[in-house]
């Protein structure tokens, strides 16, 4: 919560530790709770999967659908929601919707809500085109992608990592605990086969290694580009 700042030092920062110790309590109800879904329907998510590779959708049936058959994403019962981020849930939802739309080709409905003078341009968005056709991504690897997506934004919740081990609690490592401990909160994740919930875990190490924005602002070591290199020598270049 905002505290005006003529607040003397001593009750700012006792608010702050209230806060921070109901978010802690929030945290742990959470994850020792029995979800209210117990998993995702697996069936919903290959109807799903299905009607985006035959472009049955429009963009806003899409934007209904994703929270439905993500169920982290769920604005009632997602742990997103149980842990008050919605505006983190919001953020993965958006994600996926431009990778679908991207993947899909679908360049108006990419741009309708830029403003007119900041639009991506149809130059760009054909470059991107390019590298989507190098990808080649099939239908099993784009579901790993949204699964992915759908679940980053937990190892961003402050308070996850404060009630999890003190090895896991950077921001990759916070989700893959998810994955491998409380897997029930991640129902998306039991939609994908074990191949590729393998491989998002993998992925998930790659980030922790090698950020892609840092490589766009020129901020990668060479020990990263190296371990990145690494990596997709194990792994292939799937995980890329």
């Amino acid at each position: 919560p905002h505290m005006p700042s003529f607040m003397p030092l001593e009750m700012q920062s006792l608010r702050a530790a209230r806060a921070a110790s109901e978010a802690m309590q929030r945290t742990v109800r959470a994850l020792t709770s029995e979800p209210e879904r117990a998993e995702t329907n697996n069936e919903d998510a290959d109807v799903f999967m299905a009607q985006v590779q035959s472009n049955t959708l429009s963009t806003s049936e899409i934007c209904e659908t994703i929270p439905k058959v993500f169920k982290e994403l769920d604005r009632a019962s997602g742990l997103f929601a149980k842990l008050d981020c919605l505006d983190e849930a919001d953020r993965s939802a958006c994600s996926m919707l431009c990778v679908i739309l991207l993947v899909k080709d679908h360049y108006n409905d990419f741009v309708a809500p830029q403003a007119e003078g900041k639009r991506l341009s149809a130059t760009t968005w054909q470059s991107w085109q390019s590298f989507v056709h190098w990808l080649d991504i099939t239908d099993e690897q784009l579901h790993a992608a949204l699964v992915f997506l759908a679940i980053r934004g937990f190892g961003k919740v402050k308070s996850i990592g404060r009630a999890l081990p003190a090895d896991a609690r950077c921001p990759e490592d916070i989700v893959r605990y998810l994955m491998d401990s409380v897997s029930h909160h991640v129902p998306s994740v039991s939609g994908l086969s074990s191949e590729m919930r393998d491989l998002v875990k993998e992925a998930f190490g790659a980030s922790k290694v090698f950020s892609l924005p840092q490589l766009l602002q020129g901020e990668n070591t060479p020990w990263q580009l190296y371990s990145l290199q690494r990596m997709s020598d194990d792994h292939g270049e799937t995980l890329l």
